[in-house]
């Protein structure tokens, strides 16, 4: 059983499903809270209860009288990497919300300095752990649809958000956020093309605007292509263009065959192989009870990593990779260049 800590503040995302995910866990034995703002102690002592054993305004304090195993860190982009970096030197595991910075770099030295010490720094890309995303990257890494052609994703939300005030949080505040939608939600299927296909981006074409006229600095839409090291490529559409809910659709073609998730918004993998191991059957489809995974999955994989149990469900390398294609959107996207990794 693991120690863990909480670090976070007032305003920061998604902390009720850290919360609920430490008290439903028995994988973790206590938790101590960090929050400079004091904002989160009373949510966390009604959800968490007895396995909470301290709570600081000061991380640096913290430290000084716990030694948890593995710190949560849920901050916006810009407050977030001296959070980290605090965490890492001190030789903790972190598990940390996207996107953890305003610049790649950072992350980069992040990236470094959890090496150093020999301990995990994982983003909060938990899509990866959803069972859909298993499957698809079986059936490709198992050659079911023979060499990658192409990809495209699509991941849209809500534009109700941002006209309201009250929804109108951090992650639509360039200098705290680092970008928009594509940033925020887009990421997870940026994350899911490389992770099932174990592709790498070798050139990055965008353009990032705000179509609804939105009062943001940052894009509501983000139109991305990509060229593979391989040749492949893929597209992503991301955006805000919606009056409720998502849209969620992900496609990938090869020589053999494609796979296909979430088509008509249902939770479903569609397989379609031409090769002779599929018996006559081309055609087969998985059910799901829903399109992503959620938060408990996946602190129990990076609780159980920090453990040792298990691999990384997600390295350094891997989240700063991801990051750098991102912000090389954005430099395509204010250039009009194509950008060259």
């Amino acid at each position: 059983m693991a120690s863990v800590a909480l670090v976070t503040h007032e305003g920061a995302a998604h902390i009720s499903a850290y919360v609920n995910a430490i008290r439903d866990l028995d994988s973790i034995s206590d938790v101590c809270i960090v929050d400079e703002d004091g904002a989160v102690f009373d949510e966390a002592h009604e959800i968490i209860g007895d396995k909470i054993t301290a709570t600081y305004r000061s991380f640096n304090e913290m430290l000084r009288n716990q030694d948890p195993l593995m710190a949560i860190v849920t901050a916006s982009a810009r407050r977030a990497p001296p959070l980290i970096q605090a965490a890492l030197e001190a030789g903790t595991h972190v598990l940390a919300e996207k996107p953890a910075c305003v610049n790649p770099d950072d992350f980069s030295a992040l990236t470094d300095l959890a090496d150093k010490k020999q301990v995990h720094l994982m983003l909060a890309l938990g899509n990866r752990s959803a069972p859909w995303a298993q499957d698809a990257r079986r059936i490709y890494q198992q050659r079911g649809i023979g060499d990658l052609y192409a990809v495209r994703t699509m991941t849209l939300a809500d534009q109700t958000r941002i006209w309201n005030p009250a929804g109108r949080n951090w992650t639509f505040n360039k200098s705290d956020s680092g970008g928009g939608h594509l940033i925020w939600l887009g990421i997870h299927q940026l994350d899911l093309i490389l992770y099932i296909t174990g592709e790498h981006v070798a050139e990055v074409q965008a353009m990032a605007p705000v179509v609804g006229g939105a009062p943001i600095d940052v894009e509501d839409l983000a139109l991305v292509n990509l060229r593979m090291t391989s040749g492949a490529h893929a597209s992503i559409v991301s955006g805000y263009l919606l009056d409720q809910g998502y849209q969620i659709d992900t496609t990938f073609w090869g020589s053999q065959g494609w796979l296909r998730h979430g088509a008509a918004d249902r939770s479903e993998l569609e397989w379609h192989g031409t090769d002779p191991t599929m018996n006559e059957n081309p055609n087969r489809k998985f059910h799901y009870d829903k399109l992503t995974a959620g938060y408990t999955q996946w602190v129990r994989e990076t609780v159980r990593a920090a453990l040792g149990e298990i691999p990384p469900p997600i390295t350094g390398a891997e989240g700063l990779e991801v990051l750098r294609v991102i912000f090389a959107a954005y430099e395509s996207a204010r250039t009009g260049q194509t950008i060259t990794l």
